[in-house]
């Protein structure tokens, strides 16, 4: 299965002056539309940032709505959309049930259930050919409850160890395994820190989850 994955979209983003930068970003939807032709693309994968806020314009909508049905021509099966830090999950969930009928898979939270970011893909009727682990961005309340009296190095270290147990958790999972024997490929989506990373002067927002890191 060919599968092209893309990320961080940002539809709505304005420039300082306040114009949105609806012009380019359509110019890339044409072109990411025209290379899944071209490359014969089955399944694409968006990990999140879709939106450049939790309140997109209806105009940025329109454009994501517009790019999705117009992929319904393109040959490629499945699309699978995850939330990243700047996208509302309820925004993104809300159409998630209607778009699930054109196979586009949406995760726009940590849903109560786990299994359900797991989505295997293949063809209609056929056996997998992939499964995806989509799990969206990781918000605070996805990860832990507070301790009262923890230091931010503690804070820090459990914040880790609970991203790497949402990823355990999903890679133990029976579906998962039972795939994983059958040589079914399995890829993880994540809208993740970089352990380590340092803020640049002047970047767009602080966006830490205690002090891990930055995106």
């Amino acid at each position: 299965m060919r599968v092209l994955h893309t990320a961080d979209w940002h539809l709505g983003q304005h420039f300082l002056t306040g114009q949105e930068r609806l012009t380019e970003q359509k110019a890339f939807l044409n072109w990411l539309l025209a290379t899944v032709q071209a490359e014969g693309v089955e399944a694409l994968v968006l990990a999140g940032d879709v939106f450049d806020t939790t309140t997109p314009s209806h105009a940025a909508q329109e454009l994501y709505y517009d790019f999705l049905v117009r992929m319904q021509d393109t040959g490629c099966r499945d699309i699978v959309v995850v939330g990243g830090n700047h996208d509302s999950p309820t925004l993104l969930n809300a159409s998630r049930r209607l778009l699930r009928a054109l196979r586009i898979h949406v995760i726009g939270g940590v849903p109560a259930e786990a299994d359900e970011q797991l989505v295997a893909l293949g063809a209609a009727g056929g056996p997998p050919s992939l499964v995806v682990c989509a799990v969206p961005f990781l918000r605070d309340r996805d990860l832990r409850l507070a301790v009262a009296g923890e230091t931010p190095d503690e804070r820090q270290l459990r914040i880790r160890d609970s991203i790497a147990g949402h990823y355990l958790r999903l890679s133990e999972h029976d579906l998962v395994r039972r795939l994983r024997e059958q040589d079914v490929p399995v890829l993880a989506t994540g809208h993740l820190y970089a352990a380590g990373g340092e803020a640049r002067e002047g970047a767009e927002r602080d966006v830490h989850i205690g002090g891990l890191g930055v995106i």
